[in-house]
């Protein structure tokens, strides 16, 4: 297949770490022998908050996006659109794709939208989880959001609550299709603790808690901060680690400053160098607003470490027994999961829950795209 993808959620010079399960995804597809190429417009704003950190990646188009910043959100496809639209029909002159990709509903996939109708292709989404779960709670974005949906020839959900979701918002069953979340099993499978520990030079004799991902307001670092306040205080001398960058980065930093003995801000770190960091955990927390299935939660219990997280989007379809959830933004619930863990002893491990393999699910998702584009079956609604 020939696919063209289009999302901001990507791996650029500036934000290597941004959106590695998209780069992962486009590189299975590639290894399973699809053309797959990449446009992923770079807000303008990155251009002034990042510097240049590493080598872009290949088959990728970037297309800097100008938009005002904090204003007139249920616009903001329009302004990308500006931006992208002539880059990615340049990227398609001597090229045509069998399907667009879009990832996360609004504004890339209205866009990518756009370009499928453009081209004469299908048009297909890929919805994250706070795309559907958090932005639709805006009225007016809302209304974008529903009709892009809508005019999608297929909607792939990751999990079963995110596809109700979709469906609760008027988009036909048939339409939208279950995207099962895998995990590299050659990577992320479990090894000693104590080894993982020394390699990292994280102590042995203390609990860890792991947080990773984009530290954005959706992830609920504030709630978590507020508890790690009380847990701090435990006799185990707890630790939390923090791995990621993102716009609460200094708000956290200046927390930290008042726990220092007890919260590490360890920065980015790639997606090859993660499996050690979670054999070190003695649990992974994600006391996130909105998700989809996250990758930190999977990732986590392929290598053995089981979580204490929210119980949004399609964390509670994991089913591990080992795992807590507690309601978002409940810091009385998340403190008290917390404490229960820590007071265990330090790399204490139980049984690994068989994660489904990230080539089993990649090949489900190609037979899906596949039967997009040989189906025939096109929507009729307008692209927003």
């Amino acid at each position: 297949m020939r696919l063209l993808v289009i999302t901001s959620v990507f791996p650029s010079s500036r934000r290597p770490t941004k959106g590695t399960f998209n780069r992962a995804l486009v590189a299975e597809l590639r290894a399973a022998g699809d053309d797959v190429r990449v446009v992923s417009p770079i807000p303008w704003t990155d251009l002034f908050r990042m510097r240049v950190i590493a080598r872009p990646e290949p088959a990728t188009t970037y297309q800097v996006w100008w938009y005002p910043p904090r204003l007139a959100h249920p616009t903001h496809h329009r302004w990308m659109s500006h931006s992208v639209l002539p880059a990615a029909l340049r990227a398609t002159q001597s090229w045509q794709p069998d399907l667009v990709l879009g990832y996360w509903t609004h504004p890339d996939g209205t866009v990518a939208l756009r370009i499928a109708k453009r081209l004469g292709v299908p048009g297909a989404l890929l919805v994250g989880g706070s795309d559907i779960q958090l932005l639709t709670r805006n009225a007016a974005r809302r209304k974008v959001i529903v009709a892009t949906l809508r005019a999608a020839d297929r909607v792939f959900a990751v999990g079963s609550p995110l596809r109700d979701a979709v469906i609760a918002l008027g988009v036909p069953p048939t339409r939208v299709s279950t995207v099962v979340q895998g995990v590299d099993r050659k990577r992320f499978h479990p090894r000693s603790p104590e080894r993982a520990r020394a390699h990292l030079g994280l102590p042995r004799d203390r609990p860890i808690v792991l947080w990773v991902g984009r530290m954005v307001p959706v992830k609920g670092l504030d709630v978590l901060m507020r508890s790690w306040i009380e847990v701090a205080r435990d006799p185990a001398r707890p630790l939390l680690l923090l791995i990621g960058d993102g716009e609460e980065r200094a708000a956290l930093e200046r927390a930290a400053a008042k726990l220092s003995d007890s919260i590490r801000l360890v920065g980015s770190i790639a997606n090859d160098a993660l499996p050690d960091w979670y054999r070190a955990a003695d649990c992974v927390v994600l006391p996130s607003r909105s998700e989809g299935v996250p990758n930190v939660l999977v990732e986590g219990l392929a290598c053995g470490t089981p979580y204490i997280a929210s119980a949004v989007g399609g964390v509670t379809t994991l089913n591990d027994e080992e795992s807590i959830t507690v309601p978002p933004e409940d810091v009385a619930a998340l403190t008290a999961a917390l404490l229960t863990r820590v007071r265990l002893p330090p790399m204490s491990r139980r049984s690994v829950v068989d994660m489904p393999d990230r080539q089993e699910t990649v090949a489900s998702l190609r037979e899906q795209l596949r039967s997009v584009i040989d189906s025939g079956d096109r929507t009729i609604e307008p692209v927003p």
